[in-house]
Order: C-alpha cells, then sequence, then structure tokens
C-alpha cells in the first residue's frame, strides 16, 4: 500500500535563530489529518512520537535542569487541543531560547505502507529551505538528524538549486554558499539519528542520551 501524505506542521523559524535542525518528515499517523490516529503519550509537533529521542536529547545538551519536562508533557491528562496547544507553546520557547529552528527536508512524500522509515518514502516535493535561509539571515548552520536519508535528500535539493546558479557547495558538502544578494556562508553537518532503533548501537538508553547529547551540544553551540 502506499500513500500520498503531505507535512502537517509549518517551520518553526525564530527571529534570531542561528541553527536548522532539518529532519525528514513525521510518521505516518501524525500525517492523517486525523487527531484520533495519535498515541496517548504522542505530542502533535515535530519529533512527537512517544517513541522518539530528540526532544530528550536537545533538554540534556542545552537545558539538563529541565530534563524531567519532556516526561511530564508527555503524560499530561487535558483533553487533546488544549494539551497540544501548551506542548507546542513550551517546545517552542525552548527551541527559541536556543536560537534554534526546525523543519522536514519533505513537503509531500509517497509512503509505503504505515512505516515510519525513511526508506519507504519517496519524495514529491521538497521544504523550500532556500526560502527559510532568506527568511532568517542569522542562520548559519543546518544540522541533519540522519546522513542516509535527510542529509542525502538536502544535498538533492541544493544540487538542483546549484543547477540553477541559486547556490554553490563545496566538495565535501559540508557547505554551502547563498549566491542570490549579499553572499553567504551556511555550513552543513549531520546528527545522530534520535529514533528508538538507534539506541540499539549503544549500551542502553541513558548511554545513548549521554553520549548522543554531548554530541548535539558540541554541534549546536560549536561555530
Amino acid at each position: 500500500m502506499e500513500t500520498i501524505q503531505t507535512h502537517p506542521y509549518k517551520p518553526f523559524l525564530p527571529e534570531e535563530a542561528k541553527v536548522l535542525l532539518l529532519g525528514s518528515a513525521p510518521p505516518y499517523r501524525f500525517c492523517t489529518g486525523y487527531i484520533n490516529d495519535l498515541k496517548n503519550k504522542d505530542i502533535d509537533y515535530y519529533y512527537g512520537s512517544n517513541s522518539n529521542l530528540l526532544w530528550d536529547i536537545l533538554f540534556l545538551a542545552l537545558k539538563p535542569e529541565s530534563i524531567n519536562c519532556i516526561s511530564e508533557l508527555r503524560f499530561r491528562q487535558d483533553e487533546r487541543i488544549k494539551r497540544t496547544a501548551y506542548q507546542v507553546n513550551f517546545l517552542q520557547s525552548f527551541l527559541a531560547e536556543n536560537k534554534l529552528a526546525m523543519a522536514d527536508i519533505l513537503l509531500k512524500f509517497i509512503r509505503k505502507d504505515t512505516s515510519a522509515e525513511d526508506y519507504k518514502l519517496k519524495v514529491l516535493k521538497y521544504q523550500d529551505i532556500l526560502t527559510i535561509l532568506y527568511s532568517r539571515p542569522t542562520l548559519n548552520k543546518i544540522l541533519c538528524t540522519s546522513r542516509n536519508r535527510v542529509h542525502y535528500w538536502l544535498v538533492d535539493y541544493l544540487q538542483q538549486k546549484e543547477k540553477l546558479d541559486l547556490v554553490k557547495m563545496d566538495e565535501n558538502q559540508t557547505k554551502l554558499i547563498l549566491k542570490s544578494g549579499v553572499q553567504r556562508e551556511i555550513k552543513i553537518d549531520i546528527l545522530p539519528s534520535p529514533s528508538a532503533r538507534s539506541v540499539m548501537r549503544y549500551d542502553n538508553k541513558e548511554d545513548f542520551l549521554q553520549k548522543v547529547s554531548e554530541i548535539y551540544k558540541q554541534r549546536i553551540l560549536n561555530n
């Protein structure tokens, strides 16, 4: 079974954002348009799956004293719409505080079955990354949350723009030059995937969170 889906969330772009966290697309149940498809501990937002560890990693990296807030967010018992409004506001405030923007590379896609695996997604339309970068002149870094798909798709998107002479990438695909207007350099790097499957490469979940959150902290904060 194949399903055409559209990304359900707008990019979050704080005015002074310096780093764009770039993912692929939310799992199937987040893209159906039916709120009842979500699981009880899901957060109806980026990386909202109850098994995804992105928010735990980010808080551990940048605001470790508040790490317990993520669990509390997921266990809130309000009515779903009220709960979502609170959760999204909380997470967006955290992103803005740390000058982080958030988007996914896929805007429209075909999904095979109902799998959350990126390799079962086929691109129909990319997110307009150049418009995001031009809308926020302070953005100077893109961090992809996986190599095999997110970084691959970003490079494919940028190569299309390169043919139009809108951008230029270096040979290692680690730097991007915006050529329109005042030329600007954007660094490109890759983060460890925050998916639950990634935990299997470590001794346990705690080991995964500690080691991966340190990598996130270094790559977010280092210029």
